[in-house]
Formats: structure tokens, C-alpha cells, sequence
């Protein structure tokens, strides 16, 4: 009989280890195979319908027949007049525009294939279309569970927003807005960890907006957020580039050049050897949407062969962090090296870090601190930041919480995202410095810190495009946007979109007018003090509130405090004539004095406003004097008319213009607040000036010499003719 030995015995064993797991693997791969195969077919549909709308060359056939396949693996059941197939052309959707009826939803149903199905209607892509219908599938997959989906019916129900049908240009019209089911809405897309729920609840938690005000509760959902954004900030390039421009009168008028523009501008001067917009193509092509490290690379390498510092402090950050080319950390040091001699605060953070990490040179955390002082003097939030951090750790330095908070608190004042992040950890746990009694105070400053940081994030990048469309001229999709990020708890995003409501951009009708005041209200509770000018306008002119010129005092008088020169010059308006407030002459020349005070450059609107004062005073002086036939013009001259209070005025439309008694001084004031153009208009215009002047002044002359000759002549003489006269001897 055959025995086997123990080493044939194991590789026996080990034989049939080796062929039970093939056989395993063949059976898992067999049943993958077969379970690949019996997908269900919404999914197919969907995954087919995708690879054509992803496909770059797509023709208008193949986005038709990608809007088919969605449609039947959303399990959506469209009106015959709008049923699309691959082979029907653009003329059979024309129906598509008269769309009224409710939509019918299967029980089986691709979710992702719903809120693809919503975007191409959204967006027009394979059908018509039709914001009605998108706002039904977005309806639908937010009852099916979608947080994205959710989330966006819960923006449209806080602002009531509607789709609109018929003739217009208008795709969305404001309505009533349903608190409870936008806050439904919100919680469950927080619960499904949608970051944009997250920061609305955040936002309405921290200052109390239809929910509680809870400073825990806040911290809870903008802390997810800020995480995100931190993990974004630690890679160059990752985070939007945010122009934060408040929309007025000026900014509307003005007309900038496109970014495409503003690069061939740039160019042209670096194609012709400029050293300084060699660095500035450079820095375009590094950030934003026009992010091209290969151009970047090219164009700072022509800078720093002309000597330019940050050039090579660009090119050391990229070599270091392999953008734009292989990282090599030798090259990296060459160029941070030779920023750094040049005391280039930017090289001299490179080198000091691969000092504290060791990379290429010996670690030396003293030599790296030192380094980092050098550029934190010059203010580089990077080298503030990393000194905090070898303060907390002790690095190079003796331990200090003291000295870390203090380089974090620099940071971030500059807009340091870690830096920012870490000082909010700081307060929370008590390393703020506040003593033990007052650690309940550590959870504001911190709630603060976390919403800047989450604002930071793409969806930051919401304000940006707004801004973008509504130069462009597109101001209903700028005010969707904007509108979107006063949700989020924007304060730029409140005030420019209250802005555009109450300046007839997109909307109007009385929930326009209820809408705005609410965001400006909102606005005015982040500190934005210019905004409690708004709430007072409303107050006065009965815009969105009932008129109440008490209450306009009253948030004008708030307004003051914060040195908005406009608010002080209503109240002295307001004093003179006794609108809503004692009529107070001295009172009044007090407040427009504080007008230019606050703000010198409106001298010219306040000069005016002391000289009809100055009118004022002396017409109150002489007019108990006049004889009660001048009563009308007692009753009409320096009266102001007394409105009805408790009036909401309407308004809107496309010209956004109020006529009030105030108006034009609230538009003067808008472009006066750039007042030294208008100084150098005037200056400018100096010699027109006096000449009309010196004309005026003649003809006064004239005028008054003709008056006395006729007063000397005989009143028997009756009218002059063109006849000679006999001249007359004087009298003895």
C-alpha cells in the first residue's frame, strides 16, 4: 500500500486548498456575470442613457434617445403630446410649453434616473424645456428619499418659488412661502448628509430663523460642512476664487471685460516680455475656472528668468506639490531658495516648511520657525498658521496655547481656512483663554468661525455665478442663484439678491416686495449695517411693510450708530420736516453734519441739504408775517406731504425706479458714494461753471437796470417807441 510522508501529505493538503479556491472564484465570478446580466432594466436604461449624455459629441439624436431611455427607467408616465422617442424631431415637444396636467410616477422607478430626467427638463437637454415638469420629478424624488432633491424643494418652498406657464419672461414667479415643509424638506437632506440642507439648518439654528436659536445645534450641522472644506483647503486650487462684489446702482451700470478678455489683455503684455503680467497669466492659469497648471508652469518660468521673486516661489510650490509637472522636491528647494534670499515672503514659507518636515534637507524646526517669522512679517497667513502649530506641539519653541491661539486668531483673520478651523477646535475646548465661568461663551465665536469656513466651499462658488450671470445680463438665473445662497445663509447672497428684488431685476408684485425685506432684515442681523438703511427705506416708503415713519426713524437712527452717513442724513431729513420725528431744525443741521462726518465725500448732497436749511429757518422766521392771502403758498412751501401711513406701496417692474420724496436723494447718495469722481466732475468743469455764473450774474444786472429805468420814467409817457426824443433838461 502507498504511504505518504508528511512533506507529501502538505502538499496534497496545499493541492486541494489551491483547487477548492479556484473552483470559488469561478463560481463568484460566474454568479457576478450572471447577476450583471439580470440587472433590472430601469438600471440599464439609465446606465445607457448616461454613457450618451456624457458623450462629448453627442448629437441632438442621441440626447433625444438618452431623454427616452430616462423617461422609461424613471418609470415616468408623460401626456401624449410629450412623449419623446429617438427618431422624433424638436417640432414634437412643441406641447411641452402648454404643460398643466400633473405628472403619473410607477412604483419602480430609478432615482438616479428621476433626477437626471429633472435636469435635462431643467436644462433642455433631448426635450423641451419645461420648469414645470422638472419641478414635478424634483417633487417626486424628494418624497422618494433623494437629499438632493429635497434639498432644493426645500429652498423652493422657503421662497416660494413657483414655475410659470404662458407667455413672459419669467420662468419662476414668487408665492406664499411653506415654512414647515422647506424645514421638513431640510432635515431629511441634512439626515441624508446634503451639505447645502447642513448649512441652511445651520444658519436658521444660529440666528433663530423659523427654528430655535441653538448655538449647539448650529455647530452640529455646519460642522460636517467645514470638515469638507478643510480636507478641500490642504490642495492647492481646490477651493473657488469668490469676487464679493455688493450690487448697487454703480456695479449695475458698470461694464467689466470677460475673464477671456482680461487673459488676452495680460498676455499680449507678457508675450512682449512684462515680467509683472508673466506672474499675473500666471496666477490666473493657477486658480479659478481657467485653472491650467501647464500654461501656469510656462508662464512663470518667463517671470522668474526676468528676476521675479513670486515666480519662483510659484514654481517651488508647484515642483513641491507636483503641479504641473512631476514633483521634485530638489527643484522645489532651488526655487524657494533663491524667493527666499530675495525676502519673498511666499519662499521663505516653502523653505521654512521643508525645513520643519525634513524633505531634502536635514530637519531643523529651529531654522524653520525662523524662517516662518521672516514671512509672517510680511503677512503670509501659511506661515502664521504653521507657527501656531509648532507653538501647540512644541516644536522649535517652547509650548504655548497662548502664542498658538494668537498666530491662529492671525490666520484667521486673513481667511485662513485651517487656521480658521483650528481656532474653532481652540474655543471648543476651552484653550481660548475665557475662564472656566465663561466657557458657555466659547460656542459663539466658534459657530462663527465654522460658518466662514463652510462658506468657503464650492458652494461658495453659487455668489461668484451670480455675479457672472448678472453682468452678462441674465438676471433671472443671477437671482436664482443669489437666492439660493441667502438660503444657505449667505449675507452677500441676502443683500444683493434683495437688491435686485426691490430694484424690479426678475421679480415683482407684493411677495417680491415681502421677500426683500426679509432679506435685507436677515442681511442687517450678520452686520451688515448698510442693509438697515434698506429696512428703514422700506419702513418709510411702505415697501413689502406697512408705511411707519416712526419705525423708519427708529431703524435709520440704528443705522447711525454704525456711521452709515446716508441714515443720518434721512434723520436730519426726517427733523426738518417733521416726518415720522419732531420737526427740529437744529436737530436736523446736527444729523447732516454727522452725514459728512461719517463720510466726507458726500459734502456736495449735505452741503445743499444746510442750504435749503439755512432757506428753511429764514422762511419759518417771516412766515407768521405773510398776510393770509399768500395761505396757499404758506401751506405748500418747505410742507412735506404726509403720506398714509400703514400703505404698502407696490413695486418692481423692469426699471426698478421709486418715485418718492426721498428717491432721488437714496439714488444720489448711491453714486455719491464715490463722491471724488464728482469732486473731479466739478473741478473739471470749473470754467463752464463760472462762465454760466458770470451770465447769470450779467443777466440779473441787466434785468435790474432795465426794471429801475422804467421805474424813472414819467407814467404819462406811456410805452417807449423806437422814435427819437427830445432830451430833457434837469431839473434846478
Amino acid at each position: 500500500m502507498w504511504q505518504l510522508t508528511s512533506r507529501s501529505a502538505l502538499q496534497v493538503v496545499s493541492l486541494t486548498v489551491i483547487l477548492l479556491c479556484s473552483a470559488a472564484r469561478c463560481q463568484d465570478g460566474a454568479e457576478q456575470q450572471h447577476t450583471g446580466n439580470k440587472l433590472p432594466v430601469s438600471e440599464r436604461q439609465f446606465q445607457k442613457a448616461m454613457s450618451l449624455r456624457r458623450n462629448r459629441d453627442a448629437t441632438r439624436k442621441d440626447l433625444r434617445h438618452a431623454a427616452a431611455l430616462l423617461i422609461a427607467a424613471a418609470g415616468v408616465q408623460l401626456p401624449a403630446a410629450l412623449n419623446v422617442t429617438a427618431g422624433a424631431d424638436t417640432a414634437s415637444d412643441a406641447f411641452g410649453s402648454l404643460y398643466t396636467s400633473g405628472l403619473q410616477f410607477s412604483d419602480s422607478a430609478s432615482l438616479p434616473a428621476l433626477m437626471e430626467l429633472a435636469r435635462a427638463y431643467e436644462a433642455g437637454e433631448g426635450v423641451t424645456t419645461d420648469l414645470a415638469i422638472a419641478h414635478d420629478l424634483y417633487k417626486r424624488a424628494a418624497e422618494l428619499g433623494v437629499p438632493d432633491a429635497q434639498a432644493d424643494m426645500a429652498v423652493r418652498l422657503a421662497l416660494g418659488l413657483q414655475p410659470l406657464k404662458g407667455p413672459g419672461s419669467l420662468h419662476y414667479g414668487l408665492g406664499s412661502p411653506d415654512v414647515p415643509g422647506a424645514l421638513l424638506n431640510y432635515y431629511f437632506a441634512a439626515a441624508g448628509n446634503d451639505s447645502f440642507a447642513q448649512m441652511a439648518l445651520g444658519y436658521r439654528h444660529m440666528y433663530g430663523v423659523d427654528v430655535p436659536q441653538n448655538c449647539q445645534a448650529g455647530l452640529l450641522y455646519y460642522n460636517p460642512a467645514a470638515e469638507q472644506v478643510v480636507e478641500a483647503a490642504r490642495y492647492p486650487g481646490r477651493l473657488p476664487q469668490v469676487e464679493r462684489v455688493r450690487l448697487n446702482y454703480k456695479s449695475a451700470s458698470m461694464r467689466r471685460p470677460s475673464r477671456e478678455q482680461e487673459v488676452l489683455h495680460y498676455q499680449w503684455f507678457a508675450d512682449l516680455g512684462s515680467v509683472e503680467a508673466q506672474r499675473a497669466v500666471g496666477q490666473i492659469f493657477s486658480h479659478g475656472a481657467m485653472r491650467n497648471p501647464e500654461q501656469a508652469l510656462r508662464y512663470f518660468r518667463q517671470a522668474a528668468e526676468g528676476g521675479d521673486a513670486d515666480a519662483h516661489a510659484h514654481l517651488g510650490h508647484m515642483y513641491a506639490n507636483g503641479v504641473g509637472v512631476d514633483q521634485n522636491n530638489d527643484t522645489a528647494k532651488q526655487y524657494f531658495q533663491a524667493a527666499a534670499d530675495a525676502g519673498n515672503p511666499s519662499g521663505q514659507f516653502g523653505l521654512g516648511y521643508m525645513y520643519l518636515t525634513g524633505q531634502t534637507v536635514e530637519q531643523d524646526h529651529r531654522t524653520a520657525f525662523k524662517l516662518f517669522q521672516h514671512a509672517s512679517e510680511a503677512g503670509n497667513a501659511e506661515a502664521w498658521f504653521h507657527m501656531g502649530v509648532m507653538y501647540l506641539n512644541g516644536w522649535g519653541v517652547k509650548p504655548s496655547h497662548r502664542q498658538a491661539l494668537e498666530c491662529f486668531t492671525i490666520a484667521a483673520q486673513v481667511g485662513h481656512v485651517l487656521g480658521m478651523y483650528n481656532l474653532a477646535v481652540m474655543h471648543l475646548n476651552g484653550r481660548a483663554g475665557l475662564p472656566d465661568a465663561d466657557a458657555r461663551l466659547s460656542c459663539p465665536p466658534a459657530l462663527a468661525l465654522m460658518k466662514k469656513i463652510a462658506e468657503k466651499g464650492s458652494w461658495g462658488g453659487l455668489v461668484q455665478q451670480a455675479y457672472e450671470e448678472f453682468m452678462d445680463g441674465n438676471y433671472e438665473s443671477a437671482m436664482s442663484h443669489y437666492l439660493q445662497s441667502a438660503e444657505m445663509g449667505s449675507e452677500l447672497g441676502q443683500s444683493n439678491a434683495a437688491w435686485m428684488l426691490s430694484h424690479g431685476y426678475g421679480h415683482d408684485g407684493p411677495h417680491a416686495a415681502q421677500l426683500a425685506i426679509t432679506l435685507y432684515q436677515r442681511a442687517a442681523e450678520q452686520g451688515n449695517h448698510e442693509a438697515l438703511l434698506q429696512v428703514g427705506d422700506s419702513y418709510y416708503y411702505g415697501r413689502g411693510v406697512p408705511r411707519d415713519w416712526p419705525r423708519a426713524a427708529q431703524v435709520y437712527g440704528a443705522a447711525s450708530k454704525h456711521r452709515i452717513a446716508q441714515a443720518s442724513y434721512n434723520l436730519g431729513f426726517m427733523h426738518e420736516f417733521g416726518a415720522g420725528l419732531p420737526q427740529d431744525l437744529h436737530l436736523a443741521k446736527r444729523y447732516y453734519d454727522k452725514a459728512l462726518e461719517a463720510q466726507p465725500d458726500t459734502w456736495v448732497p449735505v452741503l445743499l441739504a444746510l442750504c435749503g436749511l439755512w432757506v428753511h429757518q429764514r422762511w419759518l422766521n417771516v412766515k407768521p408775517y405773510l398776510p393770509d392771502g399768500l395761505g396757499f403758498v404758506k401751506q405748500r412751501l418747505f410742507v412735506l406731504p404726509q403720506a398714509d401711513q400703514g400703505a404698502i406701496q407696490e413695486f418692481g417692474g423692469n426699471s426698478g425706479h421709486v418715485k418718492s420724496a426721498l428717491g432721488v436723494v437714496d439714488r444720489a447718495f448711491d453714486w455719491v458714494t464715490d463722491m471724488g469722481a464728482l469732486a473731479h466732475l466739478v473741478t473739471d468743469q470749473a470754467e463752464l461753471f463760472l462762465l454760466v455764473s458770470c451770465g447769470a450774474g450779467l443777466w440779473l444786472v441787466l434785468q435790474r437796470r432795465r426794471r429801475l429805468r422804467n421805474q424813472q420814467a414819467p407814467a404819462h409817457e406811456g410805452p417807449r417807441t423806437h422814435e427819437a426824443t427830445q432830451p430833457q433838461e434837469p431839473p434846478p
